[in-house]
């Protein structure tokens, strides 16, 4: 699918996308491929190359061919796992331990997305809400399922939004995110430009801004046109790694 914006293209993603299934939900839905996924994310291709594909974690939501792709929840869950490791301290082996986990108190696809699951320094918690005579715990995923204490904070609530059944809605990945770092430059969101990253709070492609910057256009003159900060836009072309966001 090519994607105009402004008369200038920003997106070509080169292979045949399968229709949408009858009342599929826009967040199962594959659309990204793996560099796709990697540059939204701010993160390395190398490494979701061996998360998605040479020691897949979990089977991710389709394909066109020979080309994985990876749906909204997938990005999502990819998120998740890179954030604890960067900011929780949370080496590899143990995010898989805690992906094992997860499956099995949750038998869920996507385990890791639970509404419940909170990140607390170097613990990733399940807040168990009471159901019938099993009163309300929360169990340690990074811990073989210890029991906690409940009054926990979680880091990761500032990076995505969730609707009012604890869906996720939108994914703000930072790729300079520091713990207690509230901003959130750009945003993912399945219903808003066929997924593509955009500027938060706009339909503005953040790649579109990538193109005019290389292009040689100054900052300002993007900012003012396109009626944003200007720290937005350096902080936009800094998380897709440009360096000339200055």
């Amino acid at each position: 699918m090519v994607v105009f914006f402004g008369g200038i293209q920003v997106e070509a993603r080169r292979y045949a996308r399968q229709p949408r299934r009858a009342r599929q939900d826009l967040r199962d839905y594959p659309i990204y491929t793996i560099p796709e996924a990697a540059s939204y994310l701010g993160m390395s291709l190398r490494t979701l190359y061996r998360w998605i594909s040479d020691e897949p974690l979990w089977t991710p939501a389709g394909k066109a061919g020979q080309v994985q792709l990876l749906s909204f929840n997938d990005l999502a869950q990819v998120h998740f796992i890179e954030f604890i490791r960067r900011h929780a301290g949370i080496s590899m082996q143990k995010a898989k331990e805690i992906l094992r986990n997860a499956r099995l108190e949750t038998q869920s696809q996507y385990p890791l997305l639970n509404r419940n699951i909170k990140v607390l320094f170097k613990h990733i918690l399940l807040d168990r809400p009471q159901r019938g005579r099993v009163v309300r715990h929360v169990v340690d995923l990074s811990q073989h399922r210890q029991f906690v204490m409940q009054n926990v904070v979680d880091m990761f609530a500032t990076r995505v939004r969730r609707n009012s059944k604890g869906q996720l809605e939108q994914i703000y990945p930072w790729r300079h995110y520091r713990p207690g770092d509230r901003r959130r430059p750009v945003t993912l969101d399945p219903s808003v430009m066929s997924g593509l990253l955009v500027i938060t709070g706009t339909r503005i492609p953040a790649r579109l801004l990538r193109s005019r910057r290389q292009s040689g256009e100054k900052i300002p003159a993007l900012a003012q046109e396109y009626e944003l900060e200007e720290a937005v836009v350096r902080q936009a072309l800094r998380h897709l790694g440009l360096r000339k966001a200055a």
